[in-house]
């Protein structure tokens, strides 16, 4: 205590030897500072008067909202539990803004594209991509540098170029049934990995149609698809555990000079933060490949070879750079820029068609009667039009749409997205809510530096929008006079597929919907015909992280796994006629 008192009594006799205009400086910051936090702490909330889950810590809605448990009991009943429109109280003792959970149709087209400039993409997913893909990418920037990357990127994702990948996407297609056919004889009890099997599935397409380039994923031996699958499989799930410090990511980018950031930036390897730690190798593992092959497409592209290259110069990175070569001067991206988009493309497309496959193999896997609908109906559009169904024939099949559309309205891959608000705006809502003075309002001013979640999987569970069976899987929905592009409720999403805001909406739309959708069908007209899949005794428990990946519970410290009973269709057939009547000839 003495020394305490000591210390305190030197540090009041240095302050008072100080100059008068250093000391009138330091008390008007220090009362700035008090004021301000005064002012935080007895203000109150804009959004007192909206109904939301109970603040369960000082740390405000934060932990909850990023925890890997909280898919099932946070984000997927948001919507039924507290309206479309729905308070996240701050912590830290008020010192941390309520924030806003929001699924109204409205307000949502107001967010994403009518008033979108108010609402940019927050400085922690900004910060987060940027830091991923160590530049600027689709996903890290906004404003006009957005609009140019979008004008660049735009072409590179019609369905007239994605639709020439077809035959390409075929050939690894194949490759994975074989794989996988190999995989179930070789294994005692027919059990399989699914989840690793559709990843290197995802990885192929991605990274010779997206990046020119082979990973030969379907090789255990490849040293080169082990590392990187292990930095792809790593980065998102530890973003989810590092959430506390994303905010400060976009002001990390900006320290100069770069070699005192990237000292720093090294440091993080001796931090007792494993998770950190994890994090950082993943981001420095899948930049140097990127790198490397942007490269050395450049040196073919200056001299003219690259149409003579393994994938023919057909690849996304490819048509980009041609593009950016040919663009005004003051529309180019920069090589990192490149760079980064290159690693955007595999990142995105590998982590979320393959959670999204296997998702959909998780819905139908114990219902053998969809899985031979969907059989029959792909076998015989095969019988009309050969064997590699053309991108047309392929999106005309019904069920196979059906069921598709249905799986990634259950289960998007990303639970929600998150924005900045610039600027004071009121947004029109679809579901009206109770306004401060108790009666009903049908429209809310969110207020400047609100952050705003969107529930992308909460919109698509609500209840108002898609009626009573909105948990149910049902194909039918999207076939026949079920098929609207309104529910049947009328109400419009402003999400760019299907009246569901699994690929969002607006200016920030996924670019690459066309190129995740010809995966996911096309690979399952070739592996539904082939295999039966069933389920396995042990528990599959989906987590989130920036997406969401499975694990079998009680074994998570193995690593995400979805383990399936997998049977060709031939031997299930032949034992189905031998099981005298059984209904199960699997068991």
């Amino acid at each position: 205590m003495d020394s305490t008192s000591q210390y305190l009594d030197r540090a009041l006799v240095h302050f008072a030897s100080t100059s008068p205009a250093l000391r009138a400086g330091l008390l008007i910051i220090l009362t700035w500072i008090l004021l301000d936090i005064t002012r935080k702490l007895f203000r109150k909330s804009p959004y007192a008067h909206l109904p939301g889950p109970p603040r369960k810590s000082q740390l405000g809605y934060l932990p909850e909202l990023h925890s890997e448990e909280s898919l099932f009991d946070f984000h997927y009943p948001m919507t039924e539990k507290y309206g479309h429109v729905s308070r996240l109280r701050g912590g830290f003792y008020g010192l941390q803004r309520d924030a806003l959970y929001v699924t109204d149709p409205l307000a949502l087209n107001s967010i994403l594209i009518r008033n979108q400039q108010n609402f940019p993409e927050s400085i922690e997913f900004s910060g987060l991509f940027g830091v991923i893909h160590h530049g600027n990418s689709l996903a890290s920037v906004w404003g006009e540098h957005h609009k140019k990357q979008r004008k660049m990127m735009n072409p590179v994702f019609t369905a007239a170029f994605v639709s020439k990948l077809t035959p390409m996407f075929y050939k690894i297609a194949y490759q994975s049934r074989d794989t996988l056919a190999k995989a179930v004889q070789n294994s005692s009890d027919g059990i399989v990995d699914v989840l690793d099997h559709l990843t290197r599935t995802a990885l192929e397409l991605i990274s010779q149609g997206g990046l020119g380039h082979s990973f030969n994923s379907f090789d255990r031996n490849s040293k080169e698809f082990t590392e990187f699958h292990e930095a792809l499989k790593t980065v998102l799930p530890m973003s989810g555990r590092i959430f506390f410090v994303l905010p400060y990511l976009e002001s990390w980018r900006k320290i100069r000079p770069d070699w005192l950031r990237k000292f720093f930036s090294s440091a993080v390897y001796y931090l007792p933060w494993p998770s950190m730690r994890k994090f950082k190798w993943g981001c420095d593992t899948m930049h140097p490949v990127c790198k490397k092959l942007f490269i050395e497409k450049k040196q073919m592209l200056r001299e003219g070879t690259i149409d003579h290259s393994a994938m023919g110069g057909r690849d996304l990175a490819t048509l980009l750079m041609r593009a950016n070569s040919q663009a005004e001067e003051e529309d180019r991206m920069s090589d990192e820029d490149v760079v980064a988009n290159m690693s955007s493309i595999v990142l995105g497309g590998q982590e979320t068609t393959s959670g999204a496959l296997t998702r959909l193999l998780c819905l139908i896997v114990n219902d053998l009667d969809l899985q031979q609908r969907l059989r029959d109906e792909i076998n015989e559009a095969v019988k009309k039009n050969g064997e590699d169904l053309p991108y047309s024939e392929l999106n005309a099949l019904p069920l196979l749409d059906g069921v598709c559309r249905e799986a990634l309205r259950l289960f998007s891959p990303v639970t929600f997205v998150w924005r900045d608000t610039t600027e004071d705006c009121v947004v029109p809502l679809q579901f009206p809510i109770q306004g401060p003075d108790g009666s009903e309002v049908k429209e809310l001013l969110i207020t400047k530096g609100t952050p705003v979640y969107i529930g992308l999987s909460a919109s698509n569970r609500s209840r108002a929008i898609w009626g009573p069976d909105v948990g149910e899987m049902k194909p039918e929905r999207w076939m026949g006079k079920g098929l609207l592009e309104s529910t049947g409720n009328g109400v419009k999403m402003p999400g760019i597929f299907s009246n569901i805001m699994t690929f969002l909406g607006g200016g920030r739309a996924c670019p690459g919907m066309k190129f995740a959708l010809l995966e996911i069908k096309l690979v399952l007209s070739i592996l539904i015909p082939h295999f039966v899949f069933r389920s396995v005794p042990e528990e599959i428990d989906w987590r989130m992280g920036i997406t969401v990946v499975p694990y079998v519970k009680g074994k998570e410290i193995k690593g995400p796994s979805a383990p399936m009973k997998i049977q060709l269709v031939i031997l299930y057939h032949f034992e189905a006629m031998f099981s005298h009547g059984s209904q199960d000839p699997l068991n």
